[in-house]
């Protein structure tokens, strides 16, 4: 028994020898420098380091151009994030049925965008919707419009971000679609239930998980959009894209600190909360 324990104890060892340099990086890259931006929240300035408390949460709250980049965020994922998770799915169902050889093809050509790295993807959109493009010379040669500078902007952004992410989505999906038994299905048509109703019951209760997990990288992803915006549009875009990676990366450029922090400690307190009530829901349905 006293050897058991101690071959318990060594291979505990090991797993905590090769998680070693995962922790390290977590605490030196992520843990370390979120210490630091709280630090810089709670003083006035880098000079005299004066501890304000929320003050400065207050003042980044009640600023105007923080409020902009607040509200075109989350309408750009409210809307960007179920139209991407439903059209993955839609596709992810479509390739079901199809021959594997067909549905390899298929999987690879929507995962392209994903690949292709960030300055080819802007040349490309540049190239299709810039007032001299291609969109415009098809469509509006005779009054070509500016989008990425007008009340269309979001739209086109929304447009790239589920370009780009719904092939990875998609994938996850039909990972998700191939772990449902097919004996669940046959045993609903034996109830009595048409395949309208195989998928809300079937489909989408097993799905779950997947949901949960497609969901959070979908809000990951939704933040690093800001390369392809940034790259297309520059420090200040249309006010309607205007997103809180901007605001982040101005208050950078102007060395206001202070203000940056508290931006980035309510980014952090949206997607904790966010991601722990879908932990919460989804552990609630697993019990019910």
């Amino acid at each position: 028994m006293q050897r058991i324990k101690q071959r318990i104890f060594r291979h505990d060892n090991v797993i905590y020898l090769f998680l070693l340099p995962s922790l390290v990086g977590l605490g030196v890259f992520y843990i370390v420098p979120f210490g630091i931006s709280m630090y810089y929240m709670s003083i006035d300035n880098v000079v005299s380091r004066q501890f304000v408390g929320i003050a400065n949460l207050i003042d980044t709250w009640n600023n105007e151009a923080f409020a902009l980049a607040v509200r075109n965020t989350l309408t750009f994922m409210g809307v960007s994030i179920p139209l991407n998770m439903g059209i993955a799915l839609g596709l992810a169902l479509m390739l079901r049925p199809m021959r594997p050889a067909v549905r390899r093809l298929l999987l690879v050509f929507f995962l392209l965008p994903l690949v292709i790295p960030s300055g080819s993807v802007v040349f490309f959109w540049r190239s299709f919707v810039a007032i001299n493009g291609m969109f415009n010379r098809l469509f509006f040669a005779a009054a070509p419009v500016d989008w990425l500078n007008s009340d269309h902007a979001m739209r086109f952004v929304i447009l790239i971000f589920i370009w780009k992410n719904v092939g990875f989505n998609m994938i996850l999906f039909q990972a998700g679609l191939d772990f449902i038994p097919k004996e669940y299905y046959e045993y609903a048509a034996i109830e009595g239930a048409g395949r309208i109703r195989q998928f809300f019951i079937v489909t989408l209760t097993y799905l779950g998980p997947t949901f949960l997990l497609v969901f959070i990288l979908s809000v990951v992803n939704s933040f690093k959009v800001f390369r392809e915006v940034f790259l297309l549009t520059g420090t200040h875009p249309n006010r309607n894209i205007y997103l809180l990676q901007h605001f982040l990366n101005n208050q950078f450029a102007n060395l206001n600190y202070q203000r940056m922090a508290s931006a980035s400690f309510f980014t952090f307190g949206f997607i904790f909360v966010l991601v722990l009530g879908l932990y919460w829901l989804q552990r609630r349905q697993t019990y019910l």
